[in-house]
């Protein structure tokens, strides 16, 4: 039976899919919203496909793939918007075979939750084509300044002849993949600005502000924030660019912000991506140089107890101050790790930094009590480290003796770390333990599974590759309703 394994990232104005068969074909989509003054509202896509998972065949000299991509866009039951088609490519050799294959389109959509349908298959292959189901929302503020989706890119340079990647006289070769590996050095980004001159009248101006914020810590990464003063139009472009060379390894949001000639926030939106460049090592100077005389680190003493203190410091913590962490627990210097400790409340919190450090370690005991298992603490947990990440959830709604499913919790926020309506399911499979491992969720960069009911469920039975089992509940179940409708 052939596997599809679906990522959805849904973040302000931009979502992506990645479709994967086990066996065959290798596809990645990815989505962004903008606005023509002329059209409406529209979505554009993308889609790229692995061409060494393709089959070919050879055809007089040369070697020919052939795919058909069918998308469909659903509000309720209605079909809104739908395209077909045939993407063909042609190599000379193997090597070429191996190359990625771009394809755009554009749908136009207006406010709504959609569900959308894709399918695509290998027309020189006769195994079944891929299916994925997926769900987003569009909620623009039509009337209001806001921006199109950021888009971030391998190459920006000025187009000689229009095209299907040309914006604005620019031709764009889009990254849709939200990894920036350690062979890219600059961050090149695209959006557009819409409704300024309706708000301000023409030729005012206002400003851009953009920055990096770890999406770990939450923290505004030091060194890269820039501004741009801008004149007011019915749509403005802006492209933007962060030198990423000494940006370290980790999971990044590239914010934007309009702010008026008062510098009151108008409009703001985002873009995760995932950063690789593992030659960079943490830097301890900084922390040798905290000056900690008379300062509650002080009173902490023992080098057990400190690197235990430390490591609770993980699931609020970024990739370069885990490492860092990693590199002062291995160094075994007492006073060096009360220094760590105090700079990294410090850095929250500079006004009262034994203050935030006592209310969070008040945390860490309330995780442990709640979710600490035989082998492990509780921020060590799926579920703790959730807790302590997102904070308590509005509702919990708790199954364990669900005829049919494993036991499972499904966790509500009504709002989380700038997300609206979050879910997390977690789910226990050996039935003996308190470890509940995250099944599905769906916040922005964590573990997403559209199967996930399927894998919920004791036989894990799969009638199709596009089954997400969201029919009807089992016998004797509620996951569906309890998911759909928390309380």
């Amino acid at each position: 039976m052939k596997k599809i394994n679906i990522l959805i990232l849904l973040l302000s104005f931009l979502f992506s899919v990645n479709i994967s068969n086990a066996q065959r074909v290798k596809a990645y989509m990815a989505y962004s919203e903008f606005f023509s003054p002329k059209d409406g509202q529209y979505l554009e896509s993308y889609v790229s496909i692995r061409g060494s998972s393709l089959k070919w065949v050879k055809n007089d000299n040369a070697y020919n793939s052939k795919v058909e991509l069918t998308v469909v866009f659903k509000l309720d039951t209605n079909i809104i918007a739908f395209s077909k088609d045939v993407i063909n490519s042609e190599a000379k050799d193997s090597n070429a075979m191996d190359q990625v294959f771009m394809h755009s389109n554009k749908y136009l959509l207006k406010n709504g939750d959609y569900k959308i349908d894709i399918k695509i298959d290998d027309l020189n292959d006769t195994m079944k084509a891929i299916f994925s189901t997926s769900e987003f929302t569009i909620n623009n503020p039509i009337d209001s300044v806001y921006t199109s989706s950021i888009e971030v890119f391998s190459k920006i340079e000025k187009a000689k002849k229009d095209g299907p990647n040309v914006k604005s006289g620019f031709e764009l070769t889009p990254n849709i993949y939200r990894y920036i590996g350690e062979k890219d050095s600059v961050l090149q980004f695209y959006s557009e600005i819409y409704n300024t001159a309706a708000k301000w009248g023409k030729g005012n101006a206002y400003l851009i502000t953009y920055y990096l914020v770890d999406n770990v810590s939450l923290k505004e990464v030091p060194k890269y924030r820039k501004y741009k003063r801008m004149t007011s139009e019915d749509v403005n472009v802006f492209m933007g660019s962060f030198d990423i060379l000494n940006l370290e390894s980790g999971r990044y949001s590239l914010v934007l912000e309009i702010r008026d000639r008062d510098n009151k926030l108008v409009s703001m939106t985002d873009y995760f991506f995932n950063r690789n460049n593992p030659n960079l090592e943490p830097d301890i100077k900084d922390v040798e140089e905290v000056e900690i005389a008379e300062t509650f680190v002080e009173l902490i003493k023992g080098v057990d107890t400190l690197k235990s203190i430390i490591r609770t410091f993980r699931p609020i913590s970024s990739v370069q101050e885990n490492s860092l962490a990693e590199t002062v627990i291995k160094d075994k210097n007492e006073f060096v790790m009360q220094q760590y400790i105090y700079s990294f409340w410090e850095n929250r919190n500079i006004k009262d930094p034994f203050g935030a450090f006592k209310k969070y370690m008040a945390r860490i005991r309330e995780c442990d009590k709640l979710y600490a298992s035989r082998i492990k603490r509780g921020y060590e947990t799926s579920r703790g480290r959730i807790f302590i990440q997102y904070g308590k959830a509005n509702s919990i709604a708790r199954e364990y003796n669900d005829p049919a499913a494993y036991p499972y919790e499904i966790w509500h926020y009504y709002e989380a770390r700038g997300q609206r309506n979050v879910k997390f399911i977690f789910y226990n499979t050996d039935l003996v333990s308190n470890e509940f491992e995250l099944l599905h969720s769906t916040a922005a960069g964590e573990r997403s599974d559209y199967q996930w009911r399927l894998r919920l469920r004791r036989d894990e039975k799969f009638n199709s590759i596009d089954d997400s089992g969201n029919q009807q509940d089992n016998w004797g179940s509620q996951y569906n309703n309890l998911y759909e409708n928390p309380r």
